[in-house]
């Protein structure tokens, strides 16, 4: 499951600059994957999905959540996307962390 199946993809390397840069880390080419704009749920769309709770710690990262409970730790992002904190940098220690499930039905809704 990648969250990147169906995205335009750009090239990056048409200015100057840019191909300095990419020269300079003996690159040819780099692609930009269009960013998916997915909409939050409303409440009553949290409502129609199962959810394990779980308190962030010091520790806690959400690809680390990922891999324990989707068994795949590059669908941090669907956690993050649930909870409306893009990274593990907007969690607190303390924080609730809604696990969303079933991911098959939680991932067509994304894609």
């Amino acid at each position: 499951m990648s969250r990147y199946t169906n995205k335009r993809i750009f090239q990056a390397n048409r200015t100057p600059a840019a191909k300095d840069i990419l020269r300079s880390r003996n690159l040819t080419n780099t692609r930009l994957i269009e960013t998916a704009l997915a909409q939050p749920l409303s409440n009553e769309e949290r409502g129609q999905y199962s959810m394990r709770t779980v308190i962030w710690q010091r520790r806690t990262r959400l690809f680390k959540l990922a891999f324990e409970f989707y068994g795949d730790s590059k669908l941090w992002w669907i956690i993050a996307w649930f909870n409306q904190k893009p990274t593990d940098a907007h969690f607190s220690v303390g924080d609730e962390v809604l696990i969303p499930f079933p991911l098959d039905q939680i991932y067509e809704r994304l894609i």
